[in-house]
């Protein structure tokens, strides 16, 4: 039996429900539009709010949210948003679908209970096809690697960071500059400046921005 095989067989017997939620409306109606198109598809909602979502969760007939992962303007967002999906509709299959960069955010996602989690660069056939695979295989995570959907287990980037790394990030976490890390160490503001530095490096930051972003969710 090859492997599409059992892909098939695995499926739900009904059509896959799914629910897409997207704080833009022409990229949640693009996608949605591209699922709909699908045999064994069926779109029960398209929504941009996270209570719109749950009044459709509430209702039971969903098997599939599709969800962005920064929602600045809603009442939740990131891995908090993540978390309650899986808490409150455990038998839930959550694939998340963001603009953040996967090294930012798969990880975050997987840890906070998600089934998989693609870039909004992805093409429409893969996130099909994520959605086929995360739904027949709901205990494994899949992602994105060399252009293919696999099942993974993603690894922290902060697991690569020294003691000395992670101890400046969390007071950097607190709001500290660089020179009153220093100060609060005791340890010269070149030194800490060095392990910062290092720092963003293993974790693909490039900036100021990148770091704020990557320590809102490893330290809050």
């Amino acid at each position: 039996m090859t492997p599409r095989q059992v892909l098939l067989l695995s499926r739900p017997r009904h059509r896959i429900r799914i629910a897409v939620l997207d704080d833009h409306p022409i990229v949640s109606l693009g996608v949605a539009t591209y699922l709909r198109d699908h045999a064994d598809f069926e779109l029960v909602a398209n929504v941009t709010t996270i209570d719109d979502l749950f009044v459709v969760l509430e209702q039971g007939a969903c098997d599939v949210a599709l969800v962005d992962f920064y929602l600045p303007a809603d009442r939740l967002d990131g891995a908090t948003f993540i978390k309650r999906l899986r808490v409150e509709v455990s038998p839930l299959t959550i694939v998340v679908l963001s603009a953040a960069r996967a090294c930012d955010a798969e990880c975050v996602c997987h840890r906070a209970g998600a089934n998989a989690f693609l870039e909004k660069s992805t093409p429409l056939p893969l996130i099909a096809e994520a959605i086929r695979h995360a739904v027949a295989a709901p205990r494994k995570f899949f992602a994105m690697r060399e252009g293919k959907v696999q099942a993974l287990i993603p690894h922290a980037r902060e697991d690569l960071l020294s003691a000395a790394e992670v101890e400046i990030l969390r007071h950097i976490a607190e709001g500290l500059s660089v020179t009153q890390t220093a100060a609060r160490l005791r340890r010269s503001k070149k030194t800490v400046s060095t392990h910062k530095r290092s720092a963003m490096r293993k974790l693909s930051v490039s900036d100021d921005l990148g770091l704020a972003l990557f320590l809102k969710e490893k330290f809050r």
